[in-house]
């Protein structure tokens, strides 16, 4: 989570293209992905793929209307699962070769996009992945930004919420407009007696219409207040994960660090640099120090606790004040 509002801090893309596998999505959570999305940049080709022809696949006609999605028609020719899948990998290579797009969104849960993630990444351009909890971790890593849609329907509270505001709104205007006839009701029983009987059974009507609008508000007021609650809860649990996920990145770089020093000492507990950050890219291709909130590699070793850098003879180095690694990085987003 703290990597993707980073990325989200720093980036606000011109051109967006979405490839959703209409196979391995739940129709329903298109709006608040698409939602969600739209917060990260400017959209401008959202495509879902699929065979058409098959039942379970028509119930996205209101959708894709709706969504303004255009629908990208293969036929599945065999029992395996994987011709939307081609399909999607050979239109993401078509559209990266435009130039045109400085981001890809690919929405799926399946982990067998994570080489084409990776590929679209080696060109130098975005990758947002978008799937289940239960996504294939190794195609969530890989991603710039990786986003949980299980979550997204409590995400949208503030939407709701904003909704709510405006429909109490409208209902105190309604209220205030009819009090406003109603004193004028009364104004004109004074000067028409024959219209009493008439005017009466209109006060009538009017006074259940307001009790009934009164009772709506009490109730959204209610709503509004549970929703409230509702995003206390969520905040929390968003502070817990991110936590668990700053202790997994430290305890993965300092094994990865353990590793590479091994048979590397030029000196009494000195290690050089660059050999160590040669070493650990070799283990590690997927490695970035600013997947760990760092420009450099030299700026995220010597935010271990218990290091310590230094020059010796125009090269950096490095050496441990404690006898072992600490597992904290200082700073760590």
């Amino acid at each position: 989570m703290a990597k993707a509002q980073q990325r989200q801090a720093l980036h606000k893309f011109t051109s967006m293209a979405v490839l959703i596998d209409g196979e391995n999505v739940d129709k329903q959570k298109i709006e608040p992905i698409l939602a969600k999305i739209s917060q990260f940049g400017t959209i401008t080709t959202k495509r879902v793929y699929g065979d058409w022809s098959q039942d379970k696949l028509k119930l996205w006609n209101d959708t894709v209307s709706v969504c303004a999605l255009r629908t990208m028609h293969h036929y599945v020719h065999s029992k395996q699962k994987n011709t939307t899948d081609i399909a999607m990998v050979i239109d993401a290579m078509d559209l990266l070769h435009t130039g045109r797009y400085d981001a890809f969104v690919i929405v799926s849960s399946d982990g067998d996009f994570s080489n084409l993630a990776v590929r679209i990444r080696n060109e130098g351009k975005f990758v947002i992945g978008v799937g289940q909890r239960k996504t294939n971790y190794n195609f969530i890593t890989i991603c710039d930004i990786f986003i949980n849609q299980d979550k997204l329907s409590t995400l949208s509270c503030s939407v709701n919420i904003d909704k709510m505001k405006n429909t109490m709104n409208v209902l105190n205007s309604k209220i205030a407009e009819k009090n406003t006839a109603l004193q004028e009701q009364r104004k004109k029983m004074t000067e028409k007696n024959k219209a009493f009987a008439e005017l009466k059974k209109e006060l009538s009507d009017v006074k259940k219409e307001l009790r009934t609008m009164t009772n709506s508000k009490t109730k959204l007021e209610k709503q509004f207040d549970k929703l409230q609650k509702s995003n206390v809860t969520l905040k929390k649990k968003v502070e817990a994960s991110k936590s668990r996920l700053r202790s997994k990145a430290a305890k993965k770089f300092t094994d990865m660090l353990q590793k590479a020093i091994d048979g590397e000492e030029i000196a009494p507990n000195k290690y050089p640099l660059d050999v160590i950050g040669k070493k650990i890219r070799i283990e590690n291709p997927e490695f970035r120090p600013y997947d760990y909130g760092f420009p450099t590699l030299s700026k995220l070793i010597g935010s271990v606790s218990g290091v310590e850098i230094l020059t010796e003879q125009n090269r950096l180095v490095f050496s441990f004040v404690d006898e072992k690694i600490d597992e904290t990085i200082v700073g760590t987003n």
